[in-house]
């Protein structure tokens, strides 16, 4: 701010010039629809507050002789009555100076223009009042008031703050104007703007209600640094306020992330961690942060090639881990962990529907994120369980293993092909299973032991066997 009357600056709360002496009025800046009411009301008071001032007593004569003949006749009484008034009227002006010294009559005004009705007025009053007095914490309040039945939110608080950015009022007046403030705040919803006009006072009243109305900010552990392996991330806040928290370096808010209870950071990475507490009141605390670098920690992600869905044909599962890192997966819904099977080869995704869950153990054995994949595998049939006898039937002649469709064999007797089920071989798809039988001449028939099966998508023909743990073997018929 500068001097009106001779231009050098004023330090922020001084109501005199340092320089000349100046006496410095400080007036908010209001609203420009509010202020503009309030230009006209003072206009329209402006005169009456004059003519309260300064009453005026009018003789009027016929004529300048009849009072220049007066004047001659009466002089002795008239230089006696003018000392008299003028006694009088300075005996007047002592006691009504004496009187309104505070600003009461402003005071006396603004309330009969608000018992009217007429808040504008009230304002107006208040205004020029504040000008004249502005020691006056009464008409500072009044004028507060005023605003918030007016609706002017923003004026009211610019009014408060003329105590409140003053070091010139009374401890008691700038607390109190703080209150106010605060409770208009909280009225409104704007409960950051609480904590934001108490840490940019500096004064008692503000560290008071700092303690009060702001919360400390929440103590976190582990301090800043580097971590070989996972870090447990501990948030406290001694007054019982909420907390909430993001990881990401973003500053938190009522919507972020809640802490309830201690977590685990075990990712490699860098992490920028921040944290704020909100008490009962809505208002915020500093915030806090802490950047946590991890090397070591967890496993790296497992990668699986093929993507949850439906398939149709033969199919393996890869899965690639990261160097030094090994891997494990389930089949039945539970988590994975290293007691699991362990991958060692693509594996065959079964027919249906299949559920599978992998993970990932480095040198440390730290786990790695899960990875669940879904997987429906139902095989486009293209060949009839009929034809795939037929097909058979078909080779084993050209083979010469049989004589005749019939399934004639040599010795007499002949063959029977009957299809048993449909199976899944691992890893190379859905085939018919079909059982060899002979027939003798007599009609009795036994088993021959050999199997077949035909895939049911290209009809390709194969001798069905056994592993030794009992899984299907295939080898293709040439």
């Amino acid at each position: 701010m500068k001097c009106h009357n001779c231009g050098a600056d004023i330090p922020d709360g001084h109501l005199y010039c340092d320089k000349c002496g100046a006496e410095i009025n400080i007036v908010p800046e209001f609203e420009p629809e509010v202020e503009n009411e309030i230009d006209t009301t003072l206009s329209s008071i402006a005169d009456r507050l004059s003519r309260d001032d300064k009453p005026k007593v009018v003789i009027k004569y016929r004529n300048k002789d009849d009072f220049f003949e007066f004047i001659k006749k009466k002089k002795n009484v008239i230089i006696g009555s003018v000392l008299g008034i003028l006694i009088i009227v300075l005996f007047v002006s002592i006691i009504f100076m004496s009187q309104d010294k505070t600003g009461a009559k402003y005071l006396k005004l603004a309330e009969k223009s608000r018992s009217n009705g007429n808040t504008y007025e009230a304002v107006a009053y208040l205004t020029e009042g504040n000008k004249r007095y502005p020691y006056n914490t009464d008409i500072i309040f009044r004028l507060a008031d005023c605003y918030l039945e007016l609706g002017s939110v923003g004026n009211a608080v610019d009014t408060l703050k003329i105590i409140t950015d003053s070091s010139n009022y009374p401890k008691d007046s700038v607390t109190a104007a703080y209150e106010s403030i605060i409770s208009i705040y909280k009225q409104s919803g704007e409960y950051d703007k609480i904590a934001e006009i108490l840490n940019e006072g500096h004064n008692e009243s503000a560290d008071a209600l700092r303690k009060k109305y702001v919360p400390k900010e929440p103590e976190m552990t582990p301090g800043d640094g580097t971590y070989e392996e996972k870090v447990s991330i501990s948030i406290s806040s001694d007054d019982g306020s909420s907390i909430y928290y993001t990881i990401n370096g973003d500053d938190p808010t009522k919507k972020s992330e809640a802490y309830r209870s201690e977590f685990e950071i075990d990712k490699d990475g860098e992490y920028n961690i921040k944290a704020v507490a909100i008490n009962e009141y809505g208002v915020s605390s500093p915030i806090v942060d802490r950047t946590l670098i991890i090397e070591g920690g967890t496993a790296p992600t497992p990668e699986i090639m093929e993507p949850s869905g439906d398939y149709k044909e033969n199919t393996m599962i890869v899965a690639i881990s990261g160097d030094g890192c090994r891997i494990f997966y389930t089949t039945d819904g539970t988590d994975p962990t290293m007691e699991s099977e362990e991958y060692t080869e693509p594996i065959p995704m079964p027919m249906g529907t299949s559920n599978f869950k992998f993970i990932a153990y480095n040198e440390k054995g730290n786990p790695s994120e899960i990875v669940e994949r879904e997987y429906v595998l139902a095989y486009d049939r293209r060949v009839t369980k009929e034809q795939a006898v037929q097909r058979l039937v078909s080779k084993l002649l050209a083979l010469d293993v049989l004589l005749d469709e019939k399934g004639s064999v040599r010795g007499g007797g002949h063959n029977e092909y009957i299809y048993d089920s449909v199976i899944e071989v691992a890893g190379a798809g859905e085939y018919y299973k079909i059982i060899e039988e002979f027939v003798r001449g007599d009609g009795t028939r036994i088993q021959t032991g050999r199997l077949f099966a035909v895939n049911t998508h290209d009809g390709t023909l194969n001798h069905l066997g056994y592993d030794t743990r009992g899984r299907f073997t295939l080898k293709t018929i040439k």
